[in-house]
């Protein structure tokens, strides 16, 4: 179901977005009576009640979904190591900690 990956990373606004599309695309395509068509063995009933202009969204909304998550995660991932390492630099690093670039140590 897109919008779980933005319900997941608690971006509930952009998730909201995805789900409402979801539900309007699956409503106007009718894609679930097809489905349920289609378990029943009525498959020329189920291609026809399907309305295909509105079913080739799809594609694009999980595309957008799949995509939009994934970078935020990807710099959820990046903030949230920044902050650790601060923070271990803060506690467990002694001040006069000093690292000689460009030297080598012996």
């Amino acid at each position: 179901m897109p919008g779980l990956g933005q319900l997941y990373i608690h971006r509930i606004i952009g998730a909201f977005f995805v789900i409402i599309w979801a539900v309007v695309f699956f409503y106007y395509s009718h894609l679930l009576e097809g489905i349920s068509l289609l378990f029943l063995g009525e498959i020329k009933q189920a291609t026809a009640v399907l309305n295909k202009e509105w079913l080739l969204f799809f594609p694009s909304l999980y595309g957008f979904a799949t995509f939009d998550s994934y970078i935020n995660t990807v710099e959820n991932n990046k903030l949230a190591e920044r902050v650790q390492k601060n923070f271990f630099e803060k506690t467990y690093q002694h001040p006069s900690f000093c690292i000689a670039k460009g030297k080598k140590v012996e």
